[in-house]
């Protein structure tokens, strides 16, 4: 069928990378994707970042940035941002790039005999930090974006943020800290990993539940809009639905690499204009600025809805009773 082979050249486009980068089974200081090396370990990267002056530009993941099937979107920027000639420029001249794994991603395999295999992963995300050379966060990324998207937006940061004082960094967050109405957004892993939770027999679920009980004004603020932020890669879904649901038409006469296309950007400009002013949010909340440890709660669990503490990521009811 014309639309199920469309939407496995979606899966293809949006994922691709598997020869996209240098893996290596022994671990070293740095890990090459795509001919650019990216530091293993905060420490190594702070020791760079002191020593040329530059910020660090830290992915945050589940899976390792050097193996076949991490999480969808480290896949997605992989095979897209990441080869952009003007990403390895921003490595070269502007930032130390670093990498850390926040756990394993959970993966689902098929094995079809005659050594033919299909592997997807669910319930994954991936977070770009922009972190000064004390190790404090200066901005966040969560998601994924276009080159068209990303680049003004990382270099603006750069520009106003790197080597100013905290307060100076919040009151840029403030500035542009909006409120948002209901928004769904991880779209574009939407599309890989909603059929596959349809295929296994996953419930629909609210993703990770935030307790936290805001003490100020400006905590309130984010809390609220946080909250009207939703994952639609949490919800199982036929091929055709997810596609639908992100673009809003039927995909029937589309081609995969036009509806690839058209989920990047849609996620992107998701990314830029909604997600964004959450972000913001979040960083004038506080008195200080966090580390990438501290900012990792409320940027997975509050903004992204990840269930990351959840040892079975939110995936325990397609268990057979009497397994574990």
């Amino acid at each position: 069928m014309k639309f199920g082979r469309n939407i496995c050249i979606i899966g293809g486009l949006l994922l691709t990378g598997a020869v996209a980068w240098s893996g290596n089974s022994v671990r070293a200081k740095t890990t090459e994707v795509n001919g650019i090396p990216w530091f293993n370990s905060m420490p190594a990267a702070l020791a760079e970042s002191k020593r040329t002056h530059k910020p660090i530009l830290l992915l945050s993941m589940f899976g390792h940035i050097d193996e076949e099937t991490p999480c969808a979107n480290a896949r997605t920027m992989r095979a897209t941002l990441f080869k952009d000639p003007e990403f390895k420029s921003l490595a070269q001249k502007e930032v130390v790039l670093a990498w850390e794994m926040v756990r394993e991603v959970p993966k689902v395999e098929i094995d079809l005999g005659d050594g033919k295999k299909i592997k997807r992963t669910v319930r994954g995300n991936a977070v770009m930090y922009l972190v000064n050379d004390q190790g404090k966060v200066l901005d966040a990324y969560p998601g994924v974006y276009t080159a068209k998207d990303f680049f003004p937006l990382v270099r603006d940061s750069i520009k106003e943020l790197v080597g100013k004082p905290d307060a100076d960094v919040i009151a840029y967050h403030s500035l542009r800290g909006q409120d948002i109405t209901l928004t769904r957004a991880t779209l574009g892993k939407s599309a890989v990993e909603s059929p596959t939770l349809e295929f296994i027999g996953a419930k629909t679920i609210q993703g990770a539940q935030i307790k936290t009980v805001p003490t100020t004004p400006e905590q309130a603020r984010f809390l609220r809009a946080a909250s009207n932020i939703r994952d639609l890669s949490l919800t199982p879904m036929t091929p055709e639905e997810a596609v639908t649901k992100i673009t809003g038409h039927s995909p029937e006469g589309q081609s995969g690499q036009a509806l690839a296309a058209e989920i990047m950007q849609t996620d992107s400009m998701t990314n830029l204009i909604r997600v964004r002013p959450v972000v913001h949010l979040y960083f004038a909340s506080g008195k200080t600025l966090p580390t990438p440890g501290e900012a990792r709660d409320a940027i997975l669990e509050t903004i992204l809805k990840i269930p990351y503490k959840d040892p079975y990521f939110g995936l325990k009811d397609v268990l057979l009773p009497g397994t574990k």
